[in-house]
């Protein structure tokens, strides 16, 4: 029997079941598309946290300590002189410090209570801190309208506010130009509005950055009017000098406040990088273990061939005996029943490969209108790409194979004249 023949055969023996082969593939199908469709999600959800924590991956934040020891004198405080000391540190690219009331957050910004209310109306409750005209740059944020204060401005400790867009948007509604030029009390001293920050995130866009020359003098007070600084914020020049910068701040913040055991450091130093690696390792982790999960499915598929196969035997079993006693041979009945069951894997693994492509395509375009330009989904992206495609194509079409290869060596051994009298 030549090879046409036998795939013309195999081929009419599926379109005469095809509730049955349909049901068979749609394992198959929903296998193939869940590898490659979680695949596509987890690498661009993988993509999306690196684009995100790329800008932060080589910064060192420098912030005070309380004292290790209990009861015993207050840590010396950070000032401007420790500012003056690291700035001589050759690797380092931005060094921002700020003043603030209490609280470190995890960009290097602080937090102080503060009550900010335009001349006329309601009061409310915001954050301010106090850089310098730098900290766009070293932070790697950047104005919606406006601009942000000048050298200048900053050196000459002008009353001038760039306002996050949460407390721009309750003082002035959602206009973003609305509170350019306007005057705003904070603290009793008024300030004038030349700009309004993007998008920090939700927990840092109720927030006040001024030049810390008024900060300190106009918004904290005496008691903050000094040369103390809540913190610095530290560029290195590359990801890869972040632990030579670190090991220096360590190396000269202990010459400056005279430590001489590590024990009793009354600073810290925090690498914002290597502490977000660990949970963007989870994230790679999680990418490349949830496909593994998906490939069950596939499995599920490979065991309902194999299922069908059999009950095609099974009930062909008088038409095997027929061919074989008419001169087909075990090799032509073998190569049909395989031919099946590989047939049954291909068609199902395309079948997954198109409707997950479809629904990618589908996502891509979707997921802009949902996300906006701000939050997690404006920088996320599902990752169509090759290799996953193959590899569930290829894995469907020998889950066939297997599949199909024993329910066709039974059906091959069998005997012409028990499979006649079969009933």
């Amino acid at each position: 029997m030549i090879v046409r023949d036998i795939v013309a055969i195999a081929m009419r023996a599926l379109r005469a079941n095809k509730l049955r082969s349909g049901l068979t593939m749609l394992g198959l199908v929903i296998g193939v598309a869940a590898v490659i469709l979680l695949t596509s999600f987890g690498q661009g959800l993988t993509n999306s946290v690196n684009a995100a924590v790329a800008p932060i991956a080589n910064s060192v934040t420098v912030v005070p300590k309380l004292s290790p020891i209990p009861g015993g004198p207050p840590a010396e405080p950070l000032t401007d002189s420790d500012v003056q000391a690291l700035a001589a540190i050759p690797q380092i690219d931005q060094m921002v410090p700020f003043v603030s009331g209490s609280s470190t957050g995890a960009a290097g910004q602080v937090s102080r209570a503060v009550t900010a209310s335009v001349p006329g109306a309601q009061y409310l409750s915001a954050s301010v801190m106090g850089t310098t005209a730098n900290f766009p740059a070293a932070a790697q944020k950047s104005v919606s309208a406006g601009t942000f204060f000048s050298q200048t401005q900053s050196d000459s400790g002008a009353h001038v506010v760039v306002l996050g867009p949460l407390i721009a948007t309750a003082l002035y509604g959602q206009n973003p130009d609305a509170p350019l030029g306007r005057q705003l009390r904070i603290n009793h001293a008024l300030f004038q509005v030349i700009g309004v920050m993007e998008s920090f995130g939700a927990n840092n866009d109720n927030v006040i950055i001024m030049p810390m020359k008024a900060a300190r003098s106009g918004v904290f007070g005496f008691g903050k009017g000094g040369d103390e600084v809540s913190g610095l914020y530290i560029k290195a020049i590359s990801t890869q000098e972040v632990k030579n910068v670190e090991n220096q701040v360590y190396d000269v913040m202990r010459r400056q406040h005279g430590v001489r055991d590590a024990r009793f450091d009354d600073f810290q130093v925090q690498d914002l990088g290597s502490r977000l690696s660990t949970f963007t390792n989870l994230i790679s982790l999680i990418a490349g273990f949830v496909p593994a999960v998906a490939a069950i499915s596939l499995l599920v598929g490979g065991i309902g061939v194999l299922n069908i196969m059999l009950v095609s035997v099974t009930d062909r079993t008088r038409e095997i005996g027929t061919r074989k006693a008419v001169g087909a041979s075990d090799g032509a009945i073998l190569t049909q029943f395989t031919l099946e069951a590989t047939t049954l894997g291909g068609f199902g693994g395309l079948i997954g490969v198109l409707f997950a492509i479809g629904l990618i395509v589908a996502a891509k375009m979707a997921i802009p209108a949902l996300g906006g330009s701000q939050g997690f989904l404006a920088t996320f992206s599902p990752v169509l790409s090759a290799p996953p495609i193959l590899v569930a194509f290829t894995i469907s079409l020998l889950i066939g194979l297997v599949a199909g290869g024993y329910p066709a060596w039974r059906a091959a051994r069998l005997e012409p004249i028990e499979a006649l009298r079969y009933e």
